[in-house]
């Protein structure tokens, strides 16, 4: 998933290129939360292989395991969300921009 996402940070910096509506800065700070996308992916990685051995009569090891899950969910959202939002402002201005070119 992560090289999707570094496939579609390519593209818009493509397309920025013609138009200048991002800030270098802020696609580059996209590019460097990619690390952290992939360490999120690893830590699901972990928690997916050892759900086997979990006692899953141990509700506070499932508890533990369950908040662990929603922490690396919800950061998926917003690493998600954040490359949505430069999508998103390339998308409401590249057309106009690119015609008055």
């Amino acid at each position: 998933m992560d090289k999707k996402l570094e496939g579609i940070l390519d593209i818009l910096e493509k397309l920025n290129s013609s138009i200048n509506i991002v800030n270098k800065e802020d696609l580059d700070e996209q590019y460097e939360n990619l690390e952290d996308f992939r360490v999120l992916t690893r830590d699901l990685d972990i928690i997916l292989n050892n759900f086997g051995s979990l006692d899953k009569n141990d509700g506070e090891e499932i508890e533990k395991m369950l908040f662990e899950l929603h922490r690396i969910l919800t950061t998926f959202e917003w690493h998600l969300s954040e490359i949505s939002d430069l999508n998103t402002t390339i998308l409401k201005v590249y057309k106009n921009k690119i015609n008055n070119v």
